[in-house]
């Protein structure tokens, strides 16, 4: 491992980590601190992506923000989790420790997410617990002390509206207190049962009784059901397949015309030859041809993102699973599956997500198979040149 040296380590600014859960908010407050002062990369060595800004605190100390993968735990089960934990710990070569951690939980899920902040805790680091979505958590009637959940913890708590200007204000005032002049070390304290410590807290806050989770159990109860889950996944995939194909009809008709419309302007103002054809048929007509499929891979990436944010994308992998796994592929292949059939690449991209490595490169091997747009037409040109337009038995046609 690359050790980076004191020097650089007593220049850098001091580094404040957003640790938290897939969806609590966590990249929304990211964005509420460092506004545009935010600049995204990859970890050397992994596809995982590195999101870094700086913010500046009302007393003028400048802080560096980093945004880890989101983790639901400390043992990490993919690599994205496996980054987090070795920012934490102090692992992952080229990357120091962070001087302060904020652990971002949803305020709609605290018994959930508390596991995380009590490990989060059990690093050492200077800590302090940010409860996003207050609004949210407030309207579904769980109201949150956060002083006694405070003194629980052991650590500060504020409350936050990541989405909101402003949201972050209580935040900005604690920074600069819970900095520490030195980075402590490791904590060596004995692990304890988390369980029954989330337990004890939820007590004390007089939460365990609350049914916090109502609405998603309810939901679940239809979305995850035998009969009922998969029938309305497929129901989903349809709907979203018609409004590919239906709604982009128009504007892809529009990006054609308009690329027609352009090669004539073009070669009615060019004499006849190379630049000419350069032009209408290479440039413009090759441009047009890439640009076609654009507005089938918005309304796809559009439908993912929604059902994303929505939390029904890890319900369809687990409605999946037992489907998939008949051919050998994960749940969560479904995701990366469906983003292929608008492109390959971002598909590809999306396995990252796949825990099990075979899982994942099989997923990656398969997702260039998926029939795209771009692909229909090359099989109409192949069936045309090689199967005959010959009558069969029973009237139909090859």
């Amino acid at each position: 491992m690359t050790a980076i040296p004191i020097e650089s380590r007593r220049l850098a600014p001091p580094m404040l980590a957003l640790v938290g859960n897939p969806n609590c908010g966590k990249t929304a407050l990211f964005n509420l601190l460092t506004g545009s002062h935010q600049k995204v990369a990859n970890y050397a060595g992994v596809t995982v992506e590195r999101k870094e800004g700086w913010l500046r605190t009302p007393a003028g100390t400048r802080l560096a923000v980093l945004d880890l993968p989101g983790t639901y735990s400390l043992a990490p089960n993919s690599p994205d989790e496996q980054v987090t934990c070795d920012v934490l710990a102090g692992r992952l070569p080229g990357e120091r420790r962070p001087d302060l951690v904020l652990a971002v939980v949803d305020a709609t899920q605290l018994a959930r997410q508390l596991r995380l902040v009590l490990g989060l805790k059990r690093l050492g680091l200077p800590l302090v617990v940010v409860l996003n979505m207050a609004d949210l958590a407030r309207a579904r009637g769980v109201d949150i002390d956060v002083e006694a959940l405070a003194h629980a913890l052991g650590v500060p708590v504020v409350s936050t509206v990541a989405v909101r200007g402003g949201g972050a204000d209580a935040l900005f005032g604690l920074l600069d207190a819970a900095l520490p002049p030195v980075p402590p070390a490791e904590s060596a304290g004995s692990m304890v049962d988390d369980h029954r410590q989330v337990k004890h807290i939820l007590a004390t806050l007089g939460l365990d009784r609350l049914p916090a989770h109502a609405f998603t159990d309810r939901a679940d109860r239809v979305l995850l059901h035998p009969l009922a889950g998969p029938l309305l996944l497929f129901a989903l995939l349809f709907l979203i397949f018609q409004a590919v194909f239906a709604w982009a009809e128009a504007p892809m008709g529009w990006i054609e015309a308009a690329t027609a419309l352009l090669g004539d302007a073009v070669g009615r103002i060019l004499p006849d030859g190379l630049l000419r054809s350069l032009l209408t048929d290479g440039l413009i007509a090759g441009l047009g041809g890439v640009l076609v499929f654009l507005p089938q891979i918005v309304i796809l990436f559009f439908f993912i993102l929604l059902l994303e944010e929505s939390g029904y994308l890890p319900r369809a992998a687990f409605l999946l699973d037992r489907l998939m796994g008949g051919v050998g592929l994960s749940g969560r292949a479904f995701i990366p599956l469906l983003s292929s059939f608008a492109c390959a690449i971002p598909g590809i991209m999306a396995t990252r997500t796949i825990q099990n490595p075979r899982d994942r490169w099989v997923t990656i091997m398969i997702a260039p198979l998926m029939t795209c747009s771009a692909r229909l037409p090359v099989y109409a040109l192949l069936i045309g040149a090689f199967i005959p337009a010959r009558r069969v038995a029973g009237g139909l046609e090859l």
